[in-house]
C-alpha cells in the first residue's frame, strides 16, 4: 500500500494570487506556498478549482504551475491540475505538465457537454493513463463537472498502476464511505475535498484532505489530521467545529471564491482580485470576514 503512505496529510488547493490586471502575482504565490510548507502541509495542489484554473488564460495556468513547482522544490509533492473538457485536451495538458517537470497530475472527468455514464468516465481515464508517464489523481467534483464518479467506478480505476490518489469533493458522506470501503485494500490514497467532512473522513481512514481553507490556516488542519490519526476524537471534533465556524467567512459575499481571496488579502498573502466577471469582496464584506475569523479564534 505504498500510495496510501506516500500521499497523506493536508494538501491545500492553492488559490492563484492575481494583480489588479489579472496577471499572476508570482511573488505572492511563492509567499503563500512557503507559508503553507512552514506550517506543516504534506503537499499542494495547483490549478484546481480553488486556483481558478478553468477561468484563467492558458499562459497563466502554465506560469502558475512552473512557479509552484519551483517554490515547492522537492520538499513536498505538487499535484498539478490537468482539468479540461475532453480527453484529448486533458492529454495536451498532461504533456505540458511532463515538460515542466511535474510528477503528479489531477484529472476530473470531461465536462461542459453532459457525461452520459460511468463507461465514458472509464474510457476517459483509460486513455489518459495510457498517454502519460505521470502519476494521476482522480478528482470527483460533480458540482462543477456534472459527472459523478461512483464508488464502483473509482474501484475499477484504482487498478491502474499510475492512478495513485482519489480526491472526493462530493460532500456526500454516504458515497465517500462506500468508496473508502471498496478502496480499503487497493493501493490508492483517498483524499477528502469537502471541508465539512475532514474530521469524519480522516477518523474513518482517509489518508488526508484537500481543504481550501488550508491555504490560510494550514496549522489548524494539520492539528486535525494529527488528532484523527491518534484517535483523539473529542479534540478532532472540536477542531472541526472551529473549521465550520471559519467557513462562514468565505460565503459573506455570496461567492466563495471572492471570500477566499478576501481572506488571502487579510493574511497579507495576496490581493482580493478574482477573475472576471466575479466581483471582489467590498471593504464592508472584508470587515465582516475579519470579524468572523477573529470570533472563530483566527489571529491575523
Amino acid at each position: 500500500m505504498n500510495n496510501k503512505t506516500t500521499y497523506t496529510g493536508i494538501i491545500p488547493p492553492i488559490v492563484t494570487p492575481l494583480t489588479s490586471q489579472e496577471k499572476l502575482d508570482s511573488a505572492a504565490l511563492q509567499r503563500l506556498i512557503s507559508f503553507d510548507i512552514e506550517n506543516g502541509v504534506s503537499g499542494i495542489f495547483v490549478n484546481g478549482t480553488s486556483g481558478e484554473a478553468l477561468r484563467l488564460p492558458d499562459h497563466i495556468w502554465e506560469e502558475n504551475m512552473k512557479t509552484a513547482l519551483a517554490a515547492a522544490g522537492k520538499q513536498i509533492p505538487v499535484f498539478c491540475g490537468a482539468i479540461d473538457t475532453s480527453t484529448s485536451r486533458v492529454i495536451e495538458r498532461l504533456q505540458i505538465i511532463e515538460e515542466c517537470g511535474g510528477e503528479i497530475a489531477v484529472c476530473t472527468p470531461p465536462f461542459y457537454l453532459t457525461s452520459f455514464g460511468q463507461e465514458e468516465i472509464l474510457r476517459h481515464y483509460d486513455a489518459i493513463c495510457r498517454s502519460t508517464r505521470l502519476k494521476l489523481a482522480v478528482y470527483n467534483i460533480p458540482e462543477t463537472t456534472h459527472a459523478n464518479i461512483l464508488p464502483e467506478t473509482i474501484s475499477q480505476l484504482a487498478e491502474y498502476d499510475n492512478i495513485v490518489a482519489y480526491k472526493d469533493s462530493t460532500a456526500d458522506w454516504q458515497q465517500l464511505q462506500r468508496a473508502m470501503i471498496l478502496l480499503k485494500d487497493k493501493d490508492i490514497a483517498v483524499l477528502n475535498g469537502a471541508e465539512e467532512l475532514c474530521c469524519v473522513s480522516m477518523l474513518w481512514g482517509a489518508e488526508g484532505c484537500i481543504p481550501g481553507l488550508a491555504n490560510f490556516i494550514p496549522g489548524l488542519f494539520v492539528q486535525l489530521q494529527s488528532a484523527c490519526c491518534q484517535g483523539q476524537i473529542q479534540k478532532a471534533c472540536q477542531l472541526q467545529e472551529q473549521i465550520n465556524a471559519i467557513r462562514k467567512a468565505i460565503f459573506v459575499s455570496g461567492c466563495w471564491m471572492a471570500g477566499m481571496k478576501g481572506i488571502l488579502e487579510l493574511f497579507g498573502l495576496g490581493s482580493r482580485v478574482v477573475s472576471r466577471p466575479l466581483l471582489s469582496v467590498t471593504e464592508a464584506q472584508l470587515t465582516e470576514i475579519r470579524h468572523i475569523l477573529a470570533s472563530s479564534g483566527v489571529s491575523l
